[in-house]
């Protein structure tokens, strides 16, 4: 049997591009993330991370956004930050990266956790842009601790025999 956990979370700001780093993007992350097993968690401090990103210009899908995927790694209390490592498919077909991290600032706690600085790179893991995400604290805490939920997976260990 494993034990892990599964919960939500969401992160709105603005990008900008180096091509056009006048012009200020909408960004927002809506994520799914999740732990199969506590001693795996504890050892190497990775959550699994599935969802949708909509990147104004670069992953819109028509307003719907698209699917994002990769890793959070809580080093939190060793390294006082949470790097994200995401995965995404632009609008026009090509495979981009957002890779970021929250910072804990003791004199800022509850700002510096709620603020993501992160950077864009393309197909050839080329820097194309910058990002700055926030969380909502007074909105988005309670949503997150709503959406926590235990898991509990059985492993089995080889196959069943049929009945006669």
């Amino acid at each position: 049997m494993g034990l892990g956990f599964e919960l939500s979370e969401a992160m709105t700001g603005s990008y900008h591009r180096f091509d056009d780093p006048m012009k200020d993007g909408v960004l927002r992350v809506t994520l799914r993330l999740g732990v199969d097993g506590l001693r795996r968690f504890a050892r190497e401090r990775r959550i699994e991370a599935d969802g949708v990103i909509v990147a104004e210009g670069l992953a819109e899908n028509g307003g719907a956004g698209r699917t994002v995927h990769g890793a959070i790694t809580w080093k939190l209390l060793d390294e006082n930050r949470v790097p994200y490592a995401l995965t995404f498919e632009g609008d026009d077909g090509k495979t981009y990266h957002l890779r970021g991290q929250r910072d804990f600032f003791l004199y800022n706690a509850i700002g510096s956790l709620t603020t993501m600085a992160a950077s864009l790179y393309d197909d050839q893991e080329r820097e194309i842009g910058r990002a700055v995400l926030a969380f909502e604290p007074r909105m988005e805490i309670p949503a997150l601790v709503r959406s926590f939920r235990p898991r509990l997976r059985v492993w089995s260990f080889g196959r069943r025999k049929k009945k006669k």
